[in-house]
């Protein structure tokens, strides 16, 4: 389950701490305490990222949805 590999890894900032996110399960654990407002593009990160791990979405969307909560929230390097 964790070996779901992003095609890249995408390295999140926040206040207090630097990240690179590199699998699927790595996204989750961070949403899960996501230092930013939770809002629609957040929502939709989580969901497409517990569907990669069930295989219901590819790693590559679930990066990219990944990726635009991150914009949104300003969290990107």
């Amino acid at each position: 389950m964790s070996e779901k590999r992003f095609p890249s890894p995408v390295r999140v900032v926040s206040p207090n701490s630097s990240l690179i996110v590199s699998t699927v399960w790595e996204a989750v654990e961070y949403l899960k305490r996501w230092p930013s407002k939770r809002g629609r593009d957040y929502r939709v990160a989580r969901q497409h990222c517990l569907d990669a791990l069930d295989g219901l979405r590819s790693p590559c969307a679930a990066q990219a949805s990944f990726i635009t909560a991150a914009k949104t929230a300003g969290l990107l390097v």
